[in-house]
């Protein structure tokens, strides 16, 4: 079941998507989920995503990405520059001397129109040429739709001129939010990750998980990753790094052992930016929760970080008249 809970004065609609197994809040501003409810194993229902009470909250642009839908282009852009079909390109500087998530006024900051189809729920935006300094009119719709256990998030877009396009969301999980989440068991099917700079910049460079502290090949503590002898720990002031995907379902597992609840991720983006909320200080969440470091684990599917300067032939190229279309779901499980 999906229904209207709010229509604001300034066209903002919040919805609520339910079934006998989660419910889903998401507001049209930045298609952001605010709010997803499932059961533990004594059958207590509780919030699992990081979240404002208000749309308001949202609004005043904190820069922690709540659920948020990100684009055009995820994660940084070194110094803010890019150049495609021999022409200079120049985005905001927002975060040191990069662009991150699509500039001043990414889609996060952006209200979708919106509308209920079927058991779908569908948000449209218009992208215009040169907004935020990309190139090309972008037309795109996001699809989410809850279906037993599962929350499939579906992008498609298309431009009528070359652009770069590489979206996800930005969904921080806390699947027993009585604590931080640093002692969920997280693993992720990847044999490589993706070295960063001292400003979390990806350098299109790579080394093998076996031996680091970003080794997550089989199921162990988020916080076993915090070994700052290590330099790319160090740089990220703990995880905020690119996995290169191996194909395997799930993509990546995330579990409370205290609650019982795990959240399964599967994806078509070949690859996933894992945040452990190094930064995150003293936000007031959902239900009067406040969030500190570490308090949720941010799971991003994506695009290789950068690529159009990391690749031979990025990814993020989206050609004109081609389609996007990209797929995240989440399956919540709960074991006993």
């Amino acid at each position: 079941m999906i229904r209207l809970l709010e229509k604001r004065p300034d066209g903002i609609c919040t919805y609520e998507m339910e079934n006998d197994q989660l419910k889903v809040i998401v507001s049209s501003y930045g298609v952001t989920l605010m709010e997803i409810d499932m059961k533990d194993a004594d059958g207590t229902e509780e919030n699992v995503i990081l979240g404002y009470p208000t749309v308001d909250d949202y609004q005043k642009k904190s820069g922690t990405y709540f659920g948020a839908l990100v684009g055009r282009t995820a994660n940084r852009i070194a110094r803010g520059k890019f150049t495609l079909n021999g022409k200079n390109y120049d985005l905001a500087v927002t975060n040191g001397p990069n662009s991150l998530h699509g500039g001043i006024e990414g889609f996060s900051y952006k209200n979708f129109d919106s509308r209920i189809e079927g058991d779908d729920l569908v948000f449209t935006y218009h992208s215009k040429d040169m907004e935020e300094g990309y190139p090309g009119n972008l037309d795109l719709t996001c699809t989410l739709r809850l279906e037993g256990n599962e929350l499939n998030i579906i992008y498609d877009a298309i431009s009528d001129q070359d652009t770069l396009c590489a979206l996800t969301h930005h969904t921080y999980f806390n699947l027993n939010q009585t604590a931080d989440a640093a002692n969920h068991l997280l693993q992720v099917a990847s044999e490589r990750h993706g070295l960063v700079d001292d400003r979390v910049l990806a350098l299109g460079q790579f080394r093998e998980v076996a031996g680091t502290p970003l080794d997550f090949r089989t199921a162990h503590p988020v916080k076993d990753a915090f070994d700052f002898s290590d330099e790319q720990i160090q740089y990220g002031n703990g995880i905020d790094h690119h996995f290169v995907l191996e194909e395997s379902k799930p993509a990546l597992r995330l579990s409370d052992p205290v609650s019982g609840r795990t959240v399964e991720v599967e994806t078509t983006f070949p690859g996933v930016q894992v945040y452990s909320a190094n930064y995150l200080e003293a936000e007031t969440g959902r239900n009067g929760v406040v969030y500190g470091p570490h308090y949720g684990i941010a799971i991003e599917p994506q695009f290789v970080p950068d690529s159009i300067h990391n690749q031979e032939h990025p990814d993020a190229i989206l050609r004109a008249g081609k389609p996007f279309h990209q797929e995240i779901l989440y399956r919540f499980v709960t074991e006993k």
